[in-house]
């Protein structure tokens, strides 16, 4: 994993480095370790990966690379179109939810010509508190990382490069 540290440190190595005989073949790779949110502390995520898919090396995909002894085979390959989607709708779960739905407006996704409305599944009292009690505890650190996206497409829009 090339990276180059600011100011001659070395801040982010980990070990152990990111392995060369995966499918899926990282063509840029970041540390994670100690960036992965709520669970920095305790995870097992090494790195995040961008490269050539491993169901098939004409696609590109996002994975996010765990190991513990090993590395992981619960490590998550996702198509980036599908990690993008899947922000969108985090998006508007965390943010634009009322009386238990969600309105998805026309057009937010592809080939989406028509909007509708996502209802909330049957939960008994038990699950609703649970997920209540999650976002109250960390929609704070959501809401910022959601800014943070925000600030990075607004400079790279201003730069034309969006």
């Amino acid at each position: 994993m090339p990276i180059e540290e600011f100011g001659g440190k070395s801040l982010y190595a980990l070990k152990p480095a990111l392995a060369d005989n995966l499918s899926h073949r990282p063509v840029y790779a970041m540390p994670y370790q100690g960036f992965d949110g709520m669970y920095r502390k305790k995870t097992d995520v090494r790195y995040l990966s961008v490269g050539l898919s491993q169901w098939g090396h004409e696609d590109l995909s996002l994975k996010i690379m765990r190991y513990t002894k090993q590395w992981s085979p619960q490590s998550e390959e996702i198509p980036l179109h599908r990690v993008i989607d899947s922000t969108v709708f985090l998006a508007k779960v965390l943010l634009d939810r009322e009386r238990s739905s969600i309105e998805i407006e026309r057009n937010l996704f592809d080939d989406q010509p028509e909007g509708f409305l996502v209802k909330q599944e049957p939960l008994n009292a038990s699950e609703i508190q649970k997920f209540d009690v999650f976002l109250d505890n960390h929609s704070d650190d959501l809401k910022l990382r959601l800014n943070k996206l925000h600030q990075l497409l607004t400079s790279l829009k201003t730069q034309g490069k969006l």
